[in-house]
């Protein structure tokens, strides 16, 4: 992948518009037009170094080696997301797994899908991609442990959701202890 397309793809994954990342940009004092951005981001030209790095600040790239290099090394757990404990994220069980840069550069780790629950979208044996947080909003789809139980599924108000219509939503009471471990974010 080239850098220009690296480039489009963390600003987008920021959300950031070009016309934003140009006021951002104002802001600490670089004189930029939405032209150039576009120039930088179909590999016709590269900004200064300063400029690189003014935009992965802006677009919070914390590591720009993982945002900017095509191979990368996440954990693949060995446990398939709807089995087991909620607790699997946790344990040692998982082999290193090379991921080029068509993996958004906010995954932390990757699961396994098993079964049709989420299809159309995601299917039985496809690898996904987790960036870890504690919290998502609704309509996110993520990673989750309700009572101990681990699930991918889609966050809806006061439900666990499946894609596919032939699940029922799992309900999330008050008294029920619902972990969310993080965001599929590929």
């Amino acid at each position: 992948m080239n850098f220009g397309k690296k480039l489009f793809e963390v600003r987008n994954a920021a959300k950031i518009s070009r016309a934003q990342l140009v006021e951002l940009l104002g802001q600490k004092g670089f004189d930029v037009k939405t032209y150039t951005i576009s120039k930088w981001e179909t590999g016709v030209s590269k900004p200064t170094i300063e400029v690189f790095l003014a935009i992965c600040d802006i677009c919070r790239v914390d590591d720009i080696r993982l945002a900017f290099t095509d191979k990368r090394h996440l954990r693949l757990f060995d446990l398939p997301v709807s089995a087991g404990l909620g607790n699997y994220l946790e344990s040692s069980d998982y082999k290193m797994i090379e991921v080029d840069g068509t993996v958004p550069y906010t995954a932390d780790y990757a699961i396994t899908v098993s079964g049709d629950s989420m299809m159309p979208r995601f299917v039985d044996k496809q690898i996904i991609f987790i960036h870890g947080q504690p919290t998502l909003e609704e309509g996110e789809i993520g990673i989750f442990s309700l009572n101990n139980e681990a699930y991918f599924k889609k966050l809806e108000k006061g439900h666990l959701v499946s894609l596919n219509p032939a699940y029922p939503p799992i309900p999330i009471r008050d008294y029920d202890d619902l972990i969310v471990f993080g965001k599929v974010v590929g």
